[in-house]
């Protein structure tokens, strides 16, 4: 990673896909000064359990343009589909963990599809 500590973000920093609808949990988006975090939108803000995955945004922007590609093996993320349906968000060789439905990465994947996650959706915020 950088040797720039990750900002800190707030809640009004973290996004979703226009896909998800208000009211439900998702992925969450962060970014920032050249750091990007993800966090599960079914965990209340800063409680003990809002657990964060931390990539740098190139890191990021990597798995992005491999999602598209369906190239994402390898990259800093990792999803991976459980035999319950449920996907494991984790970065590669971490210890933290964020669990979504099918539902919730389906609309996660299609933001990516739309470059919602792209420094330029954020710049243009």
């Amino acid at each position: 990673m950088s040797a720039t500590p990750s900002p800190r973000f707030a809640e009004r920093d973290f996004r979703k896909a226009t896909r998800s609808d208000p009211d439900k949990n998702c992925v969450c988006v962060a970014r920032r000064d050249g750091w990007v975090e993800l966090r599960d939108s079914k965990t209340a803000f800063g409680a003990a359990d809002d657990h964060r995955l931390v990539f740098t945004a190139e890191e990021f922007d990597a798995y992005l343009a491999g999602a598209r590609a369906g190239e994402t093996d390898g990259l800093r993320l990792e999803v991976v589909g459980r035999a319950d349906g449920k996907y494991v968000f984790r970065r590669r060789g971490g210890v933290v963990q964020l669990v979504f439905t099918a539902g919730e990465v389906a609309a996660f994947q299609d933001g990516i599809a739309k470059r919602e996650f792209d420094t330029a959706a954020y710049a243009a915020a």
